[in-house]
């Protein structure tokens, strides 16, 4: 009866043992077009020194973003700007002007207005 019992708990942890043996390396995935891979890329930047954000309030709603200091290299990108207050959020995207500069974007719905707001802004292109 005990050799049994041991010969059960050898069986079981050997499958247990063959289970977890499996490792996965992600380095060892391709990083090749269409499919899934890892891998660095440096990603250009057409705005080195930052931006300056402001937001425009209608009463006590975060209604659009003033995004200034925006370089000439980015003219003719994407902006994309999105406000999240920790309840609502609301995106809005315009292209930017051909010499870069200063522009509004308006957010698709109004976010009220809180002691914390994230505002993220994200400039892709030319």
């Amino acid at each position: 009866m005990r050799r049994r019992i041991g010969t059960i708990i050898g069986a079981a942890a050997l499958v247990a043992a063959a289970l977890f043996a499996t490792v996965g390396h992600a380095s060892s995935l391709s990083t090749g077009t269409q499919s899934l891979g890892a891998g660095k890329s440096a990603v250009a930047m057409c705005d080195t020194n930052g931006v300056t954000v402001l937001q425009v309030l209608t009463g006590n709603n975060v209604s659009s973003v003033t995004i200034s200091g925006i370089a000439a290299a980015c003219g003719g990108g994407s902006l994309s700007v999105t406000v999240n207050n920790g309840t609502a959020n609301s995106t809005g995207i315009a292209a930017v002007p051909g010499g870069g500069g200063s522009m509004t974007v308006a957010l698709a719905s109004t976010v009220l207005m809180k002691d914390s707001d994230e505002i993220d802004v994200s400039i892709t292109g030319p």
